[in-house]
């Protein structure tokens, strides 16, 4: 595929393009980093990433999902702004306020980047419209722009087609008798007043514990977190959730399914799945249901059965609201759970050193819904949780059932934390 040639949407990008209509799909990805350099050089690493990546240089033109479509553009910069503050000062409202901001998707490219400098400290934060890329994108991202601030070399990557067709499918052609009087939003939408954003740590010693303990259990870490947020909340004040199913929104990476690369793009399916453990319930057989549950998509048929009922949300000629009200009922939940994994980087690139990865953090658009972003770097997994209110230490529950769970041999039921022998702090 030449470099400047245009292409259609895929599906999954539809499917971000009218949400984009609502409101805004950016997220983040964020890097705490030993060191500093000049900002000349930061800039110099961002234009070099940016040609690798050709999706970092494309707007999106089209006023229908019938003909949206990714538009390369020749010398367009990804804004980086840089903010000078005190050792230790948190970054968190810097965050929640390039959350809040809408991208344009009509201009290019769309994607932004915020470098705070501390003494001694770098804080690297990156912004993406969800129509063109995944967490795992602004991951790799990160690692190439350490890579070239490191003095080391990385190579232009072909324009990525879409999911439909890296999976075998071909694109559906849209046939719509009638033209909608829509025009696609430009920079119109009004930002989110109240962004808030929460983080946690856990030991190395816990994350040894968690991701040790998973492996035993015939379950993984994710299925262990599920597990977590399902107990937290179960247990929690909120009395509706102790009545009704969790539902948790799980996007799945098709990388590894399909081995792909590491280019930036959208590369990603979702789930959501309830979830309404009895009293007798242990939490590991939660975390092993939460596992078989995810397993049965990791596969090439199921990732191209789930995109072709997708297409047929876009083949019956439907207006773009009647899709966003589909879309926005097919994917009510409480809790996304979006999980990078465990991230094989290095942590030494030359004058800087990787310390922490945080996210990915986004905003749904289920207003009442929150975000929990996991990353595990360097042996620590980082909890990130995101919404459009405080989460009640939701965070912090957490890190005390895992605490529990990991520390005693005995399963602990969901009865137990009901127990008044058993409080959470």
């Amino acid at each position: 595929m030449n470099k400047i040639t245009n292409r259609p949407l895929g599906t999954n990008e539809k499917v971000f393009w009218v949400l984009d209509q609502k409101t805004t799909t950016q997220f983040a990805v964020v890097a705490e980093i030993d060191g500093t350099l000049k900002d000349d050089a930061w800039r110099q690493a961002l234009d070099i990433v940016q040609r690798r990546h050709p999706n970092l240089s494309v707007r999106i033109s089209g006023n229908d999902y019938s003909t949206a479509q990714l538009e390369h553009v020749d010398h367009c910069r990804i804004p980086l702004r840089t903010i000078y503050s005190e050792n230790g000062e948190s970054w968190n409202n810097v965050l929640e306020e390039e959350l809040s901001t809408p991208l344009d998707i009509t201009i290019a490219p769309l994607a932004r980047a915020v470098l705070v400098q501390q003494p001694g400290k770098s804080v690297f934060m990156f912004i993406s419209n969800h129509t063109i890329g995944d967490g795992m994108s602004v991951a790799l991202v990160i690692r190439d722009i350490l890579t070239v601030l490191a003095g080391g070399t990385i190579e232009n990557l072909l324009p990525l087609s879409s999911l439909d067709e890296l999976a075998g499918l071909s694109l559906k052609e849209i046939d719509k008798e009638k033209p909608d009087d829509f025009e696609q939003l430009k920079n119109n939408l009004l930002p989110r007043t109240t962004v808030n954003v929460e983080r946690l740590k856990l030991s190395r010693s816990l994350t040894k514990k968690l991701i040790a303990r998973s492996k035993n259990e015939n379950t993984t870490v994710h299925g262990a977190l599920s597990a977590a947020i399902v107990f937290a909340l179960k247990t929690g004040s909120v009395a509706a959730m102790q009545q009704e199913p969790v539902r948790i929104l799980h996007p799945l990476s098709a990388r590894n399914t399909l081995s792909l690369g590491e280019d930036f793009g959208l590369l990603i399916n979702i789930i959501t799945l309830p979830y309404q453990p009895s009293v007798e319930q242990t939490f590991w057989d939660l975390a092993r249901e939460v596992r078989k549950g995810i397993a049965e998509t990791q596969t090439p048929d199921w990732i191209t059965a789930d995109m072709n009922a997708t297409q047929g949300l876009f083949s019956n000629g439907l207006d773009v609201n009647t899709i966003e009200q589909a879309l926005h009922q097919g994917t009510a939940h409480e809790v996304m759970l979006t999980n990078l994994g465990l991230l094989s980087f290095a942590s030494d690139f030359g004058n800087l050193k990787l310390k922490t990865i945080w996210g990915p953090m986004v905003l749904t658009p289920h207003t009442a819904a929150q975000t929990i972003g996991v990353a595990t770097f360097n042996d620590e997994l980082t909890l990130t949780l995101t919404g459009l209110a405080p989460s009640n230490s939701l965070l912090e529950a957490m890190e005390q059932i895992i605490e529990k769970v990991c520390s005693t041999p005995q399963e602990l039921q969901m009865g137990d934390l009901i127990s008044p022998s058993f409080q959470l702090r």
